[in-house]
């Protein structure tokens, strides 16, 4: 009786071993993703590190806008569009022309974030 808890019990444990290895999964994504973008915007992997690290902080920041529930559809739209000119204004320190043709969406491209920081476009 002894013989099938204690087998039962290193089954249990081999079957689990396997499993714990996948806690490095978003680092490994991490990486992959600063590895695409050294590639994608031929660049050395400092600035697609911080390429990364500006797309990151829009994206959550960008999520904390969203789940906002106090904000009416105005001022989210609003605020969206001030961490777009945010980012866009980040990587266009970071960046290069070409570079920031290739990562910046044609939707997102303003002439109004370049020259003046205050003026905003209405459509």
């Amino acid at each position: 009786m002894k013989k099938i808890h204690i087998t039962s019990i290193l089954l249990i444990i081999l079957f689990s071993m396997p499993l714990l290895g996948h806690g490095q999964q978003p680092d490994s994504t991490r990486t992959k993703s600063i590895t695409y973008l050294g590639q994608y915007l031929r660049t050395d992997t400092v600035t697609a590190r911080g390429v990364n690290e500006i797309q990151e902080s829009y994206k959550n920041a960008l999520r904390q806008v969203v789940a906002n529930q106090s904000l009416s559809e105005q001022q989210k739209r609003t605020a969206i569009d001030g961490l777009i000119d945010e980012k866009n204004r980040k990587l266009e320190q970071l960046l290069g022309p070409l570079q920031r043709a290739k990562i910046i969406p044609t939707t997102e491209r303003r002439k109004a974030w370049r020259t003046d920081t205050t003026a905003r476009k209405t459509y």
